[in-house]
């Protein structure tokens, strides 16, 4: 998975079935084992990485969330593509509501972050409470 960190997404046999990110800058001596596996065939890399935002994944987090840019930076929103099954809607006051379903809160965070007090966490509340405390007002521009 390619995003602001680079994940090898695999399974670890002797922790389990479930699928693992491992950080490609945090693997420290890989080995040629002589090993190999055959790739799940109902595996969809794309259906995998939707469950995020960026690369990382938190499944206590999965849901739905929303944000509501302002007017003012409605236009700017809709030129970003945040999540491939993003949904958008123009709001009755000029802004633009932004949809999707994922986990990451910390990565929407710190992407959030620069949209300074343009945007507002509708959902989920646990990454509003991250997001609203940090807004700022004086951001002269955009991303």
């Amino acid at each position: 998975l390619l995003g602001a960190r680079r994940y090898l997404v695999a399974r670890q046999p002797d922790k389990g079935p479930e699928l693992r990110h491992f950080r490609i800058d945090r693997i420290e001596a890989p080995e040629v084992t002589g090993q190999y596996f055959a790739r799940d065939p109902g595996f969809d890399i794309d259906a995998h990485a939707a469950r995020a935002f960026g690369s990382y994944q938190h499944e206590a987090e999965l849901g739905e969330v929303i944000w509501h840019f302002a007017p003012e930076a409605a236009e700017r929103a809709a030129e970003w593509r945040f999540h491939p099954d993003q949904q958008t809607r123009p709001l009755p006051d000029g802004g633009l509501e932004v949809r999707f379903r994922a986990s990451g809160h910390l990565e929407m965070t710190w992407h959030l972050y620069q949209w300074g007090d343009s945007v507002t966490v509708v959902a989920p509340e646990a990454l509003a409470t991250l997001v609203h405390p940090g807004r700022r007002e004086d951001f002269d521009a955009l991303p």
